[in-house]
């Protein structure tokens, strides 16, 4: 075999090692690794440009044109919304006002004065200057009423219910007084005597004397029962509580104090020796509404003061007076231990009570009984119906049919008290009527006589 030549073999090529070769691919797997870190840096940024301020003014104002474009249909929702408004406020029932509270409106509005109105416990009487006024007034005021939402009971006499119940209105017209006018004295003639011629005498023929007439004699009437009458409301009136003096007959006056004329008509009361009450206000039912006036004991009120005012009642006449009884006070007779403390005051001043029982349930006469005064109670009323009458002559009938009424019971129980108000219907009412009721037997006394 030749022998192998020596070839010289290339020289080798040197490995490459890791560390070269990762030297060259480095910076591609950086990049793969941190591409997903880098793409989300850039969206993290793009979302914070838009929350940056010179976007969000952008958004408000494309918002606020689309909200002035959707108001239109709003406003159509809330005009809708009056108008149901409105119609409701049409369709609501009128509100119903106390008939007392109504008298006053209805007198307002037609400009005539308050003063005008008197009231007692369940009727109200208004003053007008004729009879055709009466009338007028009286259909005006039914009118007013029922547009007022009040129930018109009767129209003639007019009836008024409200809540507290039934009103008798009425009106009259107070007479005016008369002036006598002087007629002027005729101036006397003068005449020239005339020659009388002398005229040949007569025999003169002599007449016995007629026998006068003898006097009628009057039958004694024999009285078997007793009856006082009681005019309640005096205060308001001189001239009618001149007619009351009149009358020709004992009656009692029971003046309210505080009155326009409560002083005088006491006086005028005392000098035609007849009996004076107060007539003292007390709480009724239909209080506040109807107010009982200056004066007036109230349920709430303690017992210093009930005795403050009872003082000041009295002293305001400056006389004594004969006693008392209550004017209106149907709630406050009916507790009995407010008139006890009432009483317990009365009496320093008077020892005689009234009760004009205004209420069926009224304590004021055993309250009396116990506090050991003078007491009686009322029977009848005499004009509480008489408001609703217009003309005077339907008022006198009434007075008088009410009167026989109450004679009738004093001939059954041998003694009876009748209760009415200073109105021209009934004071002119009474000359006739007692003198009528006198020929039944009936003797008519002062109040007094009649309490024990």
């Amino acid at each position: 075999m030749p022998p192998r030549k020596n070839v010289r073999k290339p020289a080798a090529r040197p490995r490459r090692t890791s560390k070269s070769v990762n030297k060259k691919q480095m910076p591609i797997g950086v990049l793969i690794i941190f591409l997903p870190l880098i793409v989300a840096s850039v969206f993290y940024m793009m979302k914070d440009d838009d929350k940056s301020p010179a976007r969000k003014t952008a958004v408000p104002e494309k918002t606020v044109v689309e909200k002035k474009a959707e108001k239109k249909p709003e406003v159509k929702i809330v005009e809708k919304t009056i108008e149901k408004t409105v119609e409701k406020t049409v369709e609501k029932p009128v509100e119903v006002v106390s008939a007392v509270n109504a008298v006053k409106l209805f007198m307002f509005d037609r400009g005539l004065s308050q003063d005008r109105i008197s009231r007692a416990d369940k009727s109200i009487t208004i003053q007008t200057d004729s009879e055709q006024a009466a009338k007028k007034l009286s259909a005006d005021l039914a009118v007013y009423m029922k547009e007022n939402g009040l129930e018109i009971v009767s129209k003639s006499p007019l009836v008024v219910k409200d809540t507290h119940g039934e009103y008798s209105i009425g009106f009259f017209v107070p007479k005016a007084p008369k002036v006598e006018e002087k007629k002027p004295e005729p101036k006397p003639e003068v005449k020239k005597p005339a020659e009388k011629k002398p005229e040949p005498q007569k025999p003169v023929s002599k007449k016995a004397p007629e026998p006068k007439p003898l006097p009628a004699v009057k039958k004694p009437i024999k009285y078997t029962a007793k009856l006082a009458v009681v005019i309640d409301d005096c205060g308001y009136s001189i001239p009618l509580a001149k007619q009351l003096a009149n009358v020709g007959y004992p009656v009692t006056f029971a003046v309210i104090p505080y009155t326009p004329y409560g002083v005088e008509t006491a006086k005028i009361a005392k000098s035609s020796s007849n009996v004076v009450f107060i007539h003292f206000p007390m709480q009724p039912k239909a209080y506040p509404d109807f107010d009982p006036g200056k004066g007036a004991l109230l349920l709430n009120m303690p017992d210093a003061l009930i005795g403050a005012i009872t003082k000041a009642n009295f002293a305001y006449f400056g006389m004594r007076l004969d006693g008392a009884n209550n004017h209106t006070g149907s709630a406050y007779t009916e507790d009995a231990e407010k008139m006890e403390q009432a009483l317990k005051y009365m009496k320093l001043y008077t020892d005689r009570f009234l009760d004009s029982h205004t209420s069926p349930s009224s304590k004021a006469y055993e309250e009396c009984r116990k506090a050991g005064m003078k007491c009686a109670v009322n029977s009848t009323f005499l004009d509480n119906e008489e408001p609703g009458l217009v003309s005077k002559t339907d008022k006198e009938n009434h007075v008088r049919v009410q009167l026989v009424a109450a004679a009738r019971k004093a001939l059954s129980n041998g003694t009876s008290i009748a209760i009415g108000h200073l109105r021209d219907g009934t004071v002119g009412a009474l000359p006739e009527a007692l003198a009528e009721i006198e020929k039944m037997g009936v003797r008519i006394v002062p109040v007094t006589d009649l309490m024990y």
